[in-house]
C-alpha cells in the first residue's frame, strides 16, 4: 500500500512538471549587462578628436531591461563647493555643467544599443533616444554615441558633426 502511494505521488509529480508552463530557454545572454566604469572619453569631430584620459569616474550600468548613465563630460576633476552645505549660485551652475545623467529603457543587437530616457539631466529629454554602436573585448566596452533624437523628433545641433566614444571597463 505504501509503495503504491509513493509511486502515485511520483507519477503525479512528474505529470505536474510536464504540464507546468515552460520557461523560455535561450543560449544568448546580454553581453552589455553589468556595470561599466569610464576609462576614456573621445569626442570625435570630422577633423579632430579630443581624448579625455584617464577618466576614473563615470558609469554605464545595464540591467536586463534598464540602463543608467552618469559621467563628467569634461576632462578635468569636478571642483568641490567651498562650503559643501552652502554652494553659491556660480558653484551650483558649474556643478550642473560638469555632470551628465540619463536612465531609462534600452534595446540592443549584437552591435547597437538604443536608449530611451525616462529621467534625464536635461528637462524635456524624457522620451528622447540616444543611439550607440558597441564592441566588447574581454572586460572592455567601446560604446560610441552617434545620434540623438529629442522627444519631438528634432536633432541636436551637434548631429552629424560629433560622435562620442566611451571606453569602459567592466566592474
Amino acid at each position: 500500500m505504501k509503495t503504491n502511494l509513493l509511486i502515485s505521488i511520483v507519477i503525479l509529480t512528474l505529470l505536474s512538471a510536464c504540464n507546468s508552463p515552460k520557461k523560455e530557454v535561450t543560449n544568448h545572454s546580454n553581453p552589455l549587462e553589468g556595470s561599466w566604469k569610464m576609462q576614456e572619453i573621445h569626442y570625435i569631430y570630422t577633423d579632430t578628436t579630443y581624448v579625455g584620459k584617464p577618466i576614473t569616474y563615470g558609469t554605464f550600468v545595464f540591467a536586463p531591461k534598464r540602463y543608467s548613465l552618469l559621467y563628467n563630460p569634461w576632462t578635468t576633476e569636478r571642483k568641490a563647493f567651498d562650503t559643501l552645505s552652502k554652494p553659491t549660485d556660480a558653484e551650483i551652475k558649474a556643478a550642473f555643467q560638469s555632470i551628465v545623467f540619463n536612465s531609462g529603457s534600452y534595446i540592443y543587437t549584437d552591435s547597437t544599443v538604443t536608449t530611451t530616457a525616462d529621467m534625464a539631466k536635461v528637462p524635456g529629454f524624457e522620451g528622447g533616444q540616444q543611439f550607440y554602436t558597441y564592441t566588447i573585448k574581454n572586460d572592455m566596452l567601446d560604446i560610441m554615441m552617434f545620434d540623438e533624437t529629442y522627444p519631438d523628433g528634432n536633432k541636436p545641433e551637434w548631429y552629424g558633426k560629433l560622435k562620442v566614444l566611451f571606453k569602459m571597463k567592466k566592474e
